[in-house]
């Protein structure tokens, strides 16, 4: 019995690991790619254009990626739900890997003219997409083989691959960026996406060695796929989707607030070095690693709501608190002012979703429901830097604060609405479980 346990432990552990290896490799490409947008694309894609619409152009190429994802969860969620997760999940890992690495090789405007922009943007739906059916496998990949009491904690590793790949990704970019600024615009900014390719092959490697989940198996033997997941999903689910959806663009929009929006706003407005602010989202990144798995672990025991709930009340409070403390300009409180939103906050929030959002639906369309739910509240997240510009453009910075409270206060309704799934499951869910 105790080999048993043990090997069950090993085989759970190679499976978290490969969620985490995956989401990270992913995340450090989108990392990548929102440091550029904000410091770099703008000047060598766009570079015909003033600064300003420049910069508004570069946040709009940054949100296509966004905005694109939904589909892609909707397309990569019904081929989970009906072929697999694990080969599904092979599939958009190659997807976003291929695209970064393009980028890194692609010519300027100064090269090949209106081209450049349109392959980047090109480039960036196809990253898009990747990114929307990727979430949702990486989640259910744990959650679908670890026991219900652990779930908290275990599956945060999807979304701590997040923050990995963000501080991978936020501190690669930050070191060439310190380059002079001539060969960091002629060719340092290359080599974060470059160095891609190593991950790549790394993560893929991990993930052809994980098997499919037993839930999916468990689907298949008692022949409860569906034909079309997201009919199902649109008829019974809607509800749960949107408060997910809420939830998320809660958190998606505080983020680009941070590390893109105010990315710019601090470099350009208040003469803050670049490799100080982008060093704040990498420790950012690094707390939250920690914080992540504390806070699933205590979702385990105490509820998830209680949990979402106090991650809402952490939102607002930070965020209103956000723009003074950058503001005074101090390494100190700048710094401060980051790891609040981006490693308490979005680290207590995002140790939910992995666990919390699969409990909420059935198995046979669990990937449609959650990759649906969770890609469309990506979408207000991606659109959030073109609009903050804006914002600040007619409004002034005051005009941010109160995006950021507003995104806080979105995040705690949703999760006061959402029902407890700890130590419970639907009528359904069992049905399924039983037969």
């Amino acid at each position: 019995m105790s080999n048993r346990r043990s090997a069950e432990m090993r085989s759970l552990l190679h499976v978290v690991f490969a969620s985490f290896a995956g989401s990270t490799i992913e995340w450090y490409d989108f990392s990548v790619f929102s440091a550029s947008s904000a410091l770099v694309f703008n000047r060598i894609f766009f570079a015909n254009f003033s600064p300003l619409v420049g910069l508004l152009l570069s946040l709009l190429t940054y949100a296509v990626g966004y905005v694109v994802r939904p589909l892609g969860g909707v397309v990569f969620g019904h081929f989970g739900d009906r072929i697999g997760r694990k080969p599904v999940l092979i599939v958009t890992f190659l997807m976003m890997g291929s695209a970064t690495i393009l980028m890194g090789l692609l010519p300027t405007y100064a090269t090949i003219g209106v081209a450049a922009p349109l392959l980047l943007a090109a480039l960036r739906i196809v990253q898009g997409l990747a990114l929307g059916g990727e979430y949702g496998g990486a989640a259910l990949l744990v959650t679908e083989n670890c026991p219900p009491n652990r779930r908290g904690l275990f599956s945060s590793s999807a979304l701590i691959g997040l923050a990995a790949g963000s501080m991978l990704g936020t501190a690669v970019f930050g070191v060439f960026s310190a380059l002079p600024r001539a060969e960091f615009m002629d060719w340092g900014w290359r080599v974060p996406f470059l160095l891609s390719l190593v991950l790549v092959v790394i993560g893929l490697w991990i993930r052809t060695r994980v098997d499919e989940t037993p839930d999916f198996k468990r689907v298949e033997r008692t022949k409860k796929v569906h034909k079309l997941p997201i009919l199902e999903v649109l008829r019974n689910d809607m509800k749960r989707v949107l408060l997910v959806c809420g939830a998320r663009a809660g958190e998606t929009m505080q983020y680009n607030v941070v590390a893109v929006f105010a990315l710019h706003y601090a470099t350009h407005a208040r003469h803050i070095a670049p490799a100080i602010y982008l060093s704040a989202i990498s420790l950012s990144s690094l707390l939250s690693i920690v914080v992540m798995p504390l806070s699933g672990a205590l979702s385990d025991r105490i509820g998830r709501r209680p949990v979402g709930r106090f991650a809402g009340i952490t939102a607002a409070l930070f965020g209103a608190a956000f723009i003074p403390m950058i503001h005074t300009g101090a390494v100190v409180w700048v710094t401060l002012a980051v790891v609040l939103m981006l490693g308490i906050s979005a680290g207590i929030g995002n140790s939910l979703p992995s666990a919390y959002f699969p409990e909420l639906f059935d198995a046979p369309v669990r990937y449609t429901a959650v990759s649906l739910g969770y890609q469309l509240g990506t979408v207000a997240g991606g659109l959030t830097p073109a609009i903050t510009t804006v914002l600040f453009m007619y409004f002034g910075i005051t005009a941010i604060g109160a995006y950021l409270v507003i995104s806080g206060l979105l995040v705690l309704f949703c999760f006061v609405m959402l029902p407890e799934t700890l130590g419970k499951a639907s009528a359904r869910t069992v049905e399924t479980v039983r037969e």
